[in-house]
C-alpha cells in the first residue's frame, strides 16, 4: 500500500487538474456563446464531441487491449538480459505498464476528435438532407458523399491503425513469450495463442475490404490528367480488381475465424499474400497496362461518355450551368448619344485603383500611427436619386503601434477604432487627390449622409481582449492637444459582476491584473474573440468565408460588418478539384493579415462551392445575423436543420441593408477560373481544348476581378456588377467577359458575354500596348519617371457602353520619397483604334470624339497643348506662362519635386506651340 498510494495520489491530482482546466474552458466558451445570445449552439457542439471523443478512444483502447490480451502469460516471468545478468519481471506486471500507457495514448486520441468541427461532421452525417442528385456510378444521393462518405473515412481512419497496432503488439509480445515460433521455416503457434490472434487478424482483414470499398467511392473525385472522376481504365480495370480485391479479403477474414482451433495456419497466411499480390497487379499493373496499350491509342473514343461525365457534373458543382450566354456579333464605334443615355455608368467609372488610394488614404485620414486601414472595399449607395460607387475603409487600431503598449493601454484604454472614409471612386480635386464624402475623427459626412454609430469595438482584424465601462476612460478620438474618452454603452461581451468570474478570466488569459485590478467594476464588460471571422468561424464552423468583407452603413446612420459565407466540398461526384484559397485571384497579395482567420476556414482542396449566407456582424457589440440567400443548397440545408435558431430567410433583411448585398469576390474568382475550361459543353471541344480560354495578365499577375456600375448589353437601367474579361489561350485579344449580377431579383446571377471569333477585338495586353506605342503618351511617362517620381498604373478597366466598349485606365504619379501621397495626374481612354490621354475623364471624353472624325485628327492622341499648330502666343498665352511659372517657384521653395516638374513640362509644351 505504502508503494501505490503516491501513484494513486498522483493519478487523482492529475484527473482533478485537467478536469478543472477543461471545465474552466467550457465555462468560458459557454460565457462567449451565451454572449452572443446563441447558448444552444454551446450545448450543439459539446455532447457529440463528447460521444466521439469517448468512442474513438474506447475504440483504440479496447482494441489495443485485445491485442495485449491475446497473449496468454506461459511464465509468470518475463525475462530479459541486463549486463550479462538475466533478471526477471512479473508477465502480468508488464501487461499492467502497457495498458496504463495505451490508456494515456487513447486520451490523447480521443482529445484529438473533441474539437467543434467534429461534432457538426457527425450531426450532419446522421441526418442529411436529400439532394434529388445522385451519382452515375454508384447511384447514391450526393449528400451520402458529402455527409456520410468523410465521416466514414475518419472512423475507419482510426480503426484500421488500431487494429494493425494491435496485432504489431501481440505480435511482438508474443514472440518474447514463445506464444509463437518459427524453427527451420516451421511456424508454430499455442492454441491458446492461435484461438486469440486469429480473430484479430480477422477483423483486420474485414477493415481492409471496407476501406478498399470506400476507396472504390473516393475515386469519383479523384483529379485525372484528362478528367476528373472515373475514366475509361478505372471503370473496366480498377473497379473490377478493387471488387475482387474485397471478396479475397472477407474470404481471408473468413478462413481466419474457420481456422480458429485446428487446421493449418498456412492456409490464411498464404491466401493474404495471395491479396497482397493481386492488390498489386490488380491496381497497379494491370490499369497500366489498359491505359497505354487500349485506352491511349484512342483516347477520346474510350473517353468520350465520363468527359461527359466530367463537365455536366462540374459546372453543376460550381453552378456554372446556370451561367447564361449571350453573344455579341459586332461592336459599333462610340457615340455622343451613346455617352449620354449611359450616363450612369460613365459617372461611376472607377478612376481609383485600390493600392495608390489606400495609400493615400493613410497618409491624409490616419490621424494617429496607432490607426490603421487594413482594407478598402468597394460599396454603391443611393444618392441624389442616384446610384454612385464608393469605396469605403473602416478606420482600426493598430495595436502594435500604441504609443505605449502596456497593459491598461492596451486592454482598457485602446479599445475601439472610429468611423471609416468614403470616397466616390470618380471625383477627384484640382491636386489629383479623392473627395471625401466620409473623413475625419468624429467622422464629417455629406450633408445627405450621417454615421451615428461609428465605434469599431470588433473589426477584421486580430485584436486583444478589451475590457470595458472601467473607471479608465476608452481613448475615443484626438482633438487638438487633447484626447476625447468615451464609455462602452453597449451590450456586447461578458459582464464580469463578481470576483469569481474575474478570476476565472485570469486564467483564460493568463494574468492577474484582471482580478486585481481596481479599475474593473461589476458593471465592466470583458470582449474578447473580436475578429469578426473569428465570431463567425465559432459560431458556424462549417462555412467557408470570403476574406473581403464590407463595411456598410445604414439609413439610420449605424455602421455594420457585411461578410459572405460559403458551404464547400471536396466529395462532389465527377467534379474538378481547386486548391483551397490558392484558388482565389492573387488571395494572398490582396488582404491584410487580419484576414488570415478567413482564409484558413478555406479546405486544402474543394470540388463543390455555393454562396448561400449573408452575414452581418454589429461592431459595436458583436452580434452576428445570418441571412439564407439560397435556400436550395443542400449542404446549408443540412445544417440549417441542426440549428435552425442561427438562420434568418432574407425577407427579414432590411430593404435598406438589401441595397448593398453583391455578387462576393471570392466565388467569382473560382467560377471564372474553372469556367476557363469547362465554358466548353463539346466533350470533343473539351479534349482538344479549341476553345479554351484564359485570364488576362498583367505584371506576371492575374487580372483581378473588379466592381462597376454599368448598363449590361440589353438592359434598361444600370446596375452594380463584377466583371472580368477573358482572352484566348496563349493570345492578347478578348474572347469574352464575364458578369456577375448583384441587385434586386438578379442577385447571384452570372452572365457571359462572348464575342466573334473572326473579328478582333483588342484584349487588355493589346490596349497596353498600344499606349506604349503612342509617343507623346510614352514621351510624358518617361519622363515623369525621371524627376524623382514614378507613375503607377491604374487597372485597364473594360466598361461596355451601348454596342461598342471602352477602355479606360488611370495613371498615378507618386514621389519616390517617403510618406508620397499618390495622385491621380491622367486618364487614358481607348475605343477601337483611338486612344487619347487627358488630365480628367470629361476632356479625355471630349478628345475621344475629337479623334473620331468630329473635330481632330484620329491619330492624335496627345493633349492639345503638344500639338503642331503654331499660332501667335497672345495675351492669354503670356499669362498662362505667367501663372505656371509663378506655381513652378511655389513648388520649387516647398520641394514639391513632382508639382514643380509638371509645371516645367507644361511652360515647355506652350513654348513649343508658340514658337
Amino acid at each position: 500500500m505504502g508503494l501505490k498510494a503516491p501513484w494513486i495520489f498522483l493519478g487523482f491530482f492529475t484527473l482533478v487538474l485537467f478536469s478543472t482546466q477543461d471545465l474552466m474552458d467550457l465555462e468560458i466558451d459557454y460565457l462567449w456563446y451565451r454572449s452572443v445570445h446563441h447558448p444552444e449552439l454551446f450545448w450543439l457542439y459539446l455532447f457529440p464531441r463528447i460521444v466521439l471523443a469517448a468512442l474513438s478512444a474506447g475504440i483504440f483502447f479496447l482494441i489495443s487491449l485485445a491485442g495485449l490480451f491475446s497473449v496468454p502469460p506461459q511464465s509468470d516471468l518475463f525475462l530479459f538480459q541486463q549486463g550479462g545478468t538475466v533478471r526477471s519481471i512479473p508477465y502480468r506486471t508488464v501487461r499492467k505498464v502497457i495498458a496504463i500507457f495505451l490508456f494515456l495514448v487513447s486520451i490523447f486520441i480521443g482529445d484529438h476528435f473533441t474539437a467543434p468541427e467534429w461534432s457538426y461532421r457527425l450531426l450532419s452525417a446522421l441526418k442529411p438532407v436529400t439532394s434529388g442528385d445522385t451519382d452515375p456510378v454508384f447511384h447514391h444521393d450526393v449528400t451520402f458523399y458529402l455527409f456520410r462518405l468523410p465521416l466514414l473515412e475518419d472512423l475507419l481512419g482510426l480503426l484500421v491503425p488500431s487494429l494493425l497496432f494491435a496485432a504489431i503488439l501481440s505480435v511482438t509480445l508474443g514472440k518474447m513469450n514463445n506464444s509463437w515460433t518459427l524453427n527451420k521455416n516451421v511456424l508454430s503457434l499455442s492454441p491458446r495463442y492461435r484461438a486469440r490472434v486469429f480473430p484479430l487478424f480477422g477483423l483486420i482483414a474485414i477493415a481492409l475490404a471496407m476501406r478498399v470499398q470506400l476507396s472504390r467511392y473516393r475515386l469519383l473525385f479523384e483529379n485525372g490528367d484528362l478528367i476528373s472522376g472515373p475514366g475509361y481504365t478505372i471503370m473496366h480495370a480498377t473497379m473490377p480488381a478493387m471488387v475482387l480485391l474485397e471478396i479475397l479479403l472477407l474470404l481471408v477474414a473468413l478462413t481466419f475465424f474457420l481456422l480458429v482451433r485446428r487446421g493449418s495456419p498456412y492456409a490464411p497466411f498464404s491466401l493474404s499474400l495471395f491479396a497482397l499480390v493481386f492488390a498489386f497487379f490488380g491496381l497497379s499493373v494491370v490499369p497500366t497496362l489498359v491505359e497505354r496499350f487500349v485506352v491511349l491509342p484512342d483516347q477520346f473514343h474510350y473517353e468520350k461518355p465520363y468527359l461527359r461525365k466530367n463537365i455536366f457534373w462540374t459546372r453543376k458543382a460550381y453552378r456554372l450551368d446556370r451561367i447564361t450566354i449571350k453573344h455579341i456579333p459586332r461592336l459599333d464605334g462610340l457615340a455622343q448619344s451613346d455617352i449620354e443615355s449611359n450616363s450612369a455608368t460613365i459617372r461611376n467609372i472607377r478612376l481609383w485603383d485600390h493600392r495608390p488610394l489606400l495609400t493615400t488614404v493613410r497618409q491624409l485620414q490616419q490621424i494617429r500611427t496607432y490607426y490603421q486601414f487594413p482594407l478598402l472595399a468597394p460599396d454603391r449607395y443611393n444618392l441624389d436619386g442616384s446610384i454612385r460607387q464608393v469605396l469605403v475603409a473602416p478606420r482600426e487600431l493598430s495595436y502594435g503601434n500604441l504609443p505605449s503598449p502596456n497593459w491598461i493601454n492596451l486592454h482598457l484604454a485602446y479599445t475601439h477604432g472610429h468611423g471609416l472614409i468614403m470616397t466616390p471612386v470618380n471625383r477627384v480635386t484640382s491636386e489629383g487627390l479623392p473627395v471625401f464624402w466620409i473623413k475625419n475623427i468624429p467622422p464629417q459626412t455629406r450633408k445627405n449622409m450621417r454615421l451615428e454609430h461609428a465605434r469599431i469595438y470588433y473589426g477584421d482584424q486580430s485584436t486583444p481582449y478589451a475590457v470595458v465601462n472601467t473607471k479608465v476612460g476608452e481613448f475615443d478620438y484626438p482633438k487638438g492637444s487633447r484626447n476625447i474618452y468615451n464609455h462602452y454603452s453597449g451590450t456586447g461581451g461578458v459582464r464580469l459582476k463578481n470576483a469569481g468570474r474575474r478570476l476565472l478570466y485570469s486564467y483564460a488569459f493568463g494574468t492577474l491584473k484582471i482580478s486585481l485590478s481596481n479599475a474593473i467594476t461589476p458593471d465592466s464588460r470583458i470582449l474578447y474573440h473580436r475578429n469578426i471571422f473569428d465570431i463567425v468561424h465559432k459560431l458556424a464552423p462549417y462555412l467557408t468565408l470570403d476574406p473581403d468583407p464590407v463595411p456598410i452603413i445604414t439609413q439610420k446612420g449605424r455602421l455594420l460588418w457585411m461578410i459572405d459565407a460559403y458551404t464547400t466540398s471536396s466529395h462532389f461526384p465527377y467534379a474538378t478539384s481547386l486548391p483551397g484559397p490558392q484558388a482565389l485571384i492573387n488571395p494572398f497579395s490582396s488582404f491584410n493579415s487580419g484576414h488570415y482567420p478567413a482564409l484558413v476556414t478555406w479546405p486544402r482542396q474543394f470540388n463543390y462551392i455555393r454562396n448561400p449566407v449573408k452575414i452581418l456582424l454589429d461592431p459595436k457589440n458583436g452580434f452576428p445575423t445570418f441571412y439564407v440567400t439560397d435556400p436550395s443548397d443542400p449542404v446549408l440545408e443540412t445544417y440549417r436543420k441542426l440549428s435552425p435558431s442561427l438562420y434568418h430567410p432574407l425577407s427579414d433583411m432590411p430593404d435598406d441593408i438589401r441595397t448593398h448585398l453583391r455578387f462576393p469576390p471570392a466565388i467569382f474568382s473560382i467560377m471564372a477560373r474553372i469556367n476557363e475550361l469547362y465554358h466548353m459543353t463539346s466533350p470533343h471541344t473539351f479534349f482538344n481544348k479549341e476553345d479554351l480560354w484564359s485570364l488576362p495578365r498583367r505584371n506576371d499577375q492575374l487580372m483581378s476581378p473588379y466592381y462597376s456600375i454599368m448598363k449590361l448589353p440589353g438592359e434598361k437601367s444600370e446596375e452594380y456588377v463584377m466583371m472580368l474579361p477573358y482572352t484566348p489561350a496563349h493570345r492578347q485579344n478578348l474572347s469574352a467577359w464575364l458578369v456577375g449580377r448583384s441587385d434586386g431579383t438578379h442577385l447571384g446571377e452570372m452572365v457571359a458575354y462572348t464575342f466573334a471569333k473572326e473579328r478582333l477585338i483588342y484584349g487588355p495586353d493589346q490596349i497596353e500596348a498600344r499606349i506604349d506605342q503612342r509617343g507623346p503618351i510614352s514621351k510624358q511617362l518617361t519622363l515623369w519617371n525621371q524627376m524623382g517620381s514614378h507613375v503607377v498604373r491604374g487597372t485597364l478597366l473594360i466598361i461596355p457602353i451601348a454596342n461598342t466598349l471602352l477602355y479606360v485606365e488611370p495613371l498615378y504619379l507618386e514621389a519616390t520619397s517617403p510618406g508620397a501621397l499618390p495622385e491621380l495626374r491622367r486618364v487614358i481612354l481607348a475605343v477601337g483604334d483611338r486612344v487619347v490621354m487627358r488630365k480628367t475623364l470629361s476632356q479625355a471624353l471630349e478628345a475621344l470624339f475629337e479623334e473620331s472624325g468630329e473635330g481632330g485628327n484620329s491619330e492624335e492622341s496627345a493633349p492639345r497643348e503638344a500639338g503642331t499648330r503654331h499660332e501667335p502666343l497672345g495675351v492669354t498665352g503670356w499669362v498662362r506662362l505667367h501663372q505656371l511659372a509663378q506655381d513652378a517657384q511655389d513648388a520649387f521653395q516647398k520641394s514639391d519635386i513632382a508639382r514643380f516638374g509638371k509645371d516645367v513640362q507644361e511652360i515647355l509644351k506652350v513654348i513649343q506651340a508658340h514658337p
